[in-house]
């Protein structure tokens, strides 16, 4: 066996391996909501499994990037920009549909708090996306220079 055969192998029990100590972080995450201890445990359990899977990756690849790679570096480059700004658009009329529903609900008096919590969250993702819009067109601009 060479040893082409064997870092493929190694590489795919590191995933393994971080696979499973993320399911169990998750679970521990989930069972030791209200525990502390436990649910530092999963969190550990969960960074491990992240660095794991950058060793994986670290070793595979290699020094010098090839002209393909660079292309399809480039090719999903532009997916992301496309992707971000699809969702950054779609999120203007869910950010709108959920001040009309806040805006029901206190017209009615205000007694539920969920349109407060749809608003709130739909407010924090649009707040997320639209900064990492940002971000990316200010870098756009950067590189142009």
């Amino acid at each position: 066996m060479n040893t082409s055969q064997v870092i493929p192998r190694k590489r795919s029990g590191v995933i393994v391996l971080a696979v499973i100590l993320l399911i169990i972080g998750g679970v521990l995450i989930y069972i030791g909501s209200h525990d502390f201890l436990i649910r530092a445990v999963g969190i550990a359990f969960v960074m491990a499994s992240t660095y794991l899977i950058q060793i994986s990756n670290a070793r595979n690849r290699s020094a010098a990037p090839d002209a393909s790679s660079e292309v399809n570096n480039r090719k999903s480059a532009n997916a992301a920009r496309r992707v971000l700004w699809i969702a950054s658009v779609s999120l203007v009329p869910i950010l709108a549909g959920a001040w009309y529903l806040l805006h029901l609900d206190a017209v009615k008096g205000g007694h539920t708090a969920w349109p407060a919590y749809l608003f709130a969250g739909i407010g924090l993702v649009c707040a997320v996306v639209w900064s990492l819009l940002i971000v990316m067109i200010s870098r756009g601009r950067g590189s142009d220079k």
